[in-house]
């Protein structure tokens, strides 16, 4: 008897150890985003670096409205992943998660969100960057270098990296310029080759020159019209009516009929005379037939 109560609590001990085991994953999921974003919120940052989170737009209005219990910054990415420029910042993006560990990071490509969710956070161009905390939320406007970058995310939330990185050089390839067309110009790049490897670039300009040409447009026109007012009253316009008077009298001066009517007759008189030196003609022809016959029949 005292050998068997051991063994039987050592193995209600077991039994319940593995039930709690069983049932905690139903329990608390671990792979869900908001858990980890809770867990980072209320416990101590690590300095470890952690990739940017990638998510939706759902995902994001739940995590910001979780991120409002909590006192953390959270810097939100909107990107394009078919944008050269976005494509550029990510990388950026990256670099900042890991030089700033304390500051949760979130990506976001827009077609994994609605539009009404960009609007909602103020978002009407990409890439941008969007600094929130409980009680603030900052967008970032300027330069897409890191100086810039880091610059902002010190000002935003007053925290220092935990470590610099430095940003890497850009290739000089024309994949990995990400749309520099003074490197393509440089080599003798066609337009049509850069608008295959870039035409977001092209079409860009294309709209910058359209909006220069609707700034300058008006300006001409004006210019145009101040430059047609100070020579027109400067014209002799008496000449102009002096001219067409004389003009006029020429015109009524010659028969335009009569002279109609001449070219007229000279036309069937030379068609009547060239007739009749046709027949005349014919007529010969047929003596000159007529003889030669009459000549071989004696």
């Amino acid at each position: 008897m005292d050998l068997r109560v051991p063994f039987l609590l050592l193995i209600a001990v077991s039994c319940f150890r593995s039930s709690f085991a069983s049932s905690s994953p139903s329990v608390c999921n671990h792979e869900s985003e908001q858990f980890w974003f809770d867990i980072h919120s209320k416990c101590p940052p690590s300095m470890y670096p952690t990739p940017p989170i990638e998510i939706d737009g759902d995902s994001l209005d739940r995590l910001m409205a979780l991120h409002h219990d909590g006192n953390a910054y959270v810097s939100v990415l909107f990107y394009a992943s078919w944008c050269p420029f976005s494509r550029a910042l990510r990388s950026k993006f990256d670099t900042l998660s890991s030089m700033f560990p304390q500051i949760h990071h979130l990506a976001l490509d827009h077609s994994q969100a609605l539009p009404s969710v960009l609007t909602r956070y103020g978002i009407h161009s990409l890439p941008s960057i969007l600094m929130v905390n409980q009680t603030s939320k900052a967008r970032y406007h300027g330069r897409k270098d890191l100086t810039s970058l880091i610059e902002f995310y010190e000002e935003s939330t007053g925290l220092k990296p935990v470590q610099y990185v430095s940003e890497p050089e850009p290739t000089t390839s024309v994949d990995a310029t990400d749309g520099n067309m003074i490197t393509w110009l440089r080599k003798g790049t066609s337009i049509s080759e850069v608008f295959k490897g870039d035409p977001f670039l092209v079409l860009s300009l294309l709209f910058v020159c359209l909006q220069a040409a609707i700034l300058v447009f008006p300006m001409a026109e004006q210019r145009l019209k101040a430059l047609w007012a100070s020579y027109v009253p400067n014209l002799n316009l008496e000449r102009f009516g002096e001219v067409s008077q004389v003009f006029r009298r020429a015109v009524h001066m010659v028969d335009v009929r009569r002279l109609w009517l001449k070219l007229t007759l000279v036309k069937t008189r030379s068609f009547h005379e060239r007739a009749k030196n046709a027949r005349a003609w014919a007529s010969s022809l047929a003596s000159v037939s007529l003889g030669q016959t009459s000549s071989n029949q004696s």
